[in-house]
């Protein structure tokens, strides 16, 4: 990290690391669920499978294609692939879960929660918690300088 002349600009900097350390929690489970859906589409796709008969010999041929095992494989890949993302997201959780509770104020810790655990937005998190959208970026900037990264 470069070394800044304000302390103003540092801690600045510091906030948007803490942010980005605390969104890589939603953003990886946003990552599992398009990885899902591509598993989804990859399985239908086996679904559409259909089998033609006919008179003529036909040497005891596989119905399945060649294309149809690679589905079949990309699949067997992919829900390995998913199975180390929801690992890490899981390690993730508890990290952040633990840097979150690490926080003092119950207002700060319930903020940070909905941010980065539910993955909300600022205007629902205000809504909710029934302060301005200005109040709860104050209650934000707060809570982050109390969250200690090593």
């Amino acid at each position: 990290m470069a070394m800044f002349s304000t302390a103003t600009t540092a801690t600045a900097v510091t906030n948007q690391e803490k942010i980005k350390y605390l969104k890589r929690y939603v953003i990886l489970d946003q990552e599992i669920d398009r990885l899902v859906s591509d598993l989804d589409r990859l399985r239908s796709r086996l679904g559409k499978l259909t089998s033609t008969l006919s008179d003529l010999p036909g040497g005891g041929g596989s119905i399945y294609k060649s294309v149809d095992i690679d589905i079949v494989d990309k699949i067997v890949d992919l829900e390995a692939k998913i199975n180390r993302r929801i690992d890490e997201f899981v390690r993730i959780r508890e990290d952040i879960e633990q840097l979150i509770n690490s926080v003092e104020d119950d207002k700060q810790r319930l903020l940070l929660s909905y941010r980065y655990i539910d993955g909300q937005q600022f205007e629902w998190i205000a809504s909710t918690m029934h302060y301005s959208w200005r109040h709860i970026h104050r209650l934000h900037s707060a809570a982050l300088q109390n969250i200690k990264l090593s």
